[in-house]
């Protein structure tokens, strides 16, 4: 009897464990059907979407932020803040909504740079500015004459374009401890914008000529280790763009690829060669280069009566690839930030990330007029209040 009981425990238990497996097998063979749906169906992606993940939200189902527009609040959002400048106060909030720091910032007329977990604000025509990072005042500084731009890196280096002086402009370049390292100094030509290297190597400017029948566009890239001791023979390379083209900003990605944005092309500059990697025809509506790896851009699709669709494409400046993602409607604005990318439509904002999936849709009762952007979190900004989007 002991035998039989044995060989009957071992029976049950080996049916027990084939219906355990087979569960297994039918739970994963239903995860990859689903994940390959999701991928290649895109209506079912969109029920995932709004019924599963609850990728759509209401401007009435989350936090927000109240503000008073008679005390005329500037609205910025970095790292994982959303921060309301007003009255000289650098108000920091967090996802929720709950104010986490206030800073004194003494700036009536602020222009900002940020990057990654540092945020630079300055007193746009002033002369005053300072660097925020993690609820905290790092440092402040000023300059002589008015401050035109500002630029931060992700170490928290800052350079400030400054006019107002003898010069045409000059180029000031900050350590992240508040520290001067140089000044370097244009007299025939405008600083359209600078960017400094991700190793803290290497200063870009941006500039342009004017005194010519055409104007003339250039890139400098100024050694910073050799700018500290000698700035007038520190210029590693300059690269001229073609006569009559106008360069609108510059953005140093990974691996120290300087990417460039001219009236009419993107460039890409990579160990002093340069190289025109996009072509702006009218059909593109708006490109960003504030991504890592990535050159962002909307092109219209289809446009009439019935009809109007855009796609938003995003190409790997590594490996060239190309991911579209379609929206319908017309683009009002485009954002990216880090790995983020924000689409206003108006009354809708589509978040997605730069791999081309969607992390929120959200629809508002009103007008979409202005949307700030951090890692983790946007801000849409009405008269009256902040509402808050967690990415």
């Amino acid at each position: 009897m002991g035998i039989i009981d044995i060989n009957k425990y071992r029976e049950d238990g080996t049916k027990k464990n084939k219906i355990i497996i087979g569960i297994i097998v039918v739970i994963v063979i239903f995860i990859a059907i689903s994940i390959f749906a999701y991928i290649k169906v895109g209506a079912f992606r969109e029920w995932v979407d709004m019924y599963i993940l609850r990728k759509n939200i209401e401007n009435t189902e989350i936090a927000y932020i109240d503000i008073d527009s008679s005390n005329n609040p500037s609205v910025y959002a970095f790292d994982k803040y959303i921060t309301v400048l007003e009255k000289n106060m650098l108000s920091m909030y967090n996802s929720s909504g709950s104010k986490t720091e206030e800073i004194e910032i003494n700036v009536s007329n602020p222009i900002y740079s940020s990057n990654g977990k540092y945020l630079c604000i300055g007193e746009n025509k002033g002369s005053d500015f300072y660097l925020v990072s993690g609820g905290n005042l790092l440092w402040q500084a000023s300059v002589e004459g008015t401050i035109e731009k500002i630029n931060i890196n992700k170490n928290g280096f800052v350079s400030v374009i400054e006019k107002g002086t003898s010069y045409k402009n000059i180029i000031i370049i900050f350590n992240s401890e508040g520290k001067e390292l140089f000044k370097t100094y244009l007299s025939s030509s405008i600083a359209v914008a600078t960017d400094i290297s991700g190793n803290n190597e290497y200063l870009a400017i941006a500039e342009v000529d004017t005194t010519g029948a055409m104007i003339q566009s250039n890139i400098k890239i100024i050694s910073i280790e050799k700018a500290k001791s000698d700035p007038t023979n520190s210029v590693e390379y300059s690269i001229s763009g073609n006569s009559g083209e106008l360069i609108t900003n510059i953005k140093y990605q990974d691996k120290e690829k300087l990417i460039c944005i001219y009236d009419n092309s993107i460039h890409l500059i990579e160990n002093g060669k340069d190289s025109e990697i996009l072509k702006l025809e009218n059909k593109m509506i708006m490109a960003d280069i504030k991504s890592k790896n990535n050159i962002v851009y909307a092109i219209q699709k289809a446009n009439n009566i019935f009809n109007t669709s855009r796609n938003v494409v995003i190409k790997n400046v590594q490996s060239n690839n190309e991911i579209n993602y379609e929206v319908d409607g017309t683009i009002k604005s485009l954002q990216v930030y880090d790995t983020n990318i924000v689409i206003n439509l108006g009354t809708e904002a589509e978040f997605i990330n730069t791999s081309g999936w969607l992390q929120k849709r959200y629809k508002s009762r009103q007008e979409v007029s202005n949307v700030v952007l951090g890692s983790s979190v946007a801000g849409i900004v009405y008269r009256d209040r902040v509402e808050i989007i967690n990415l």
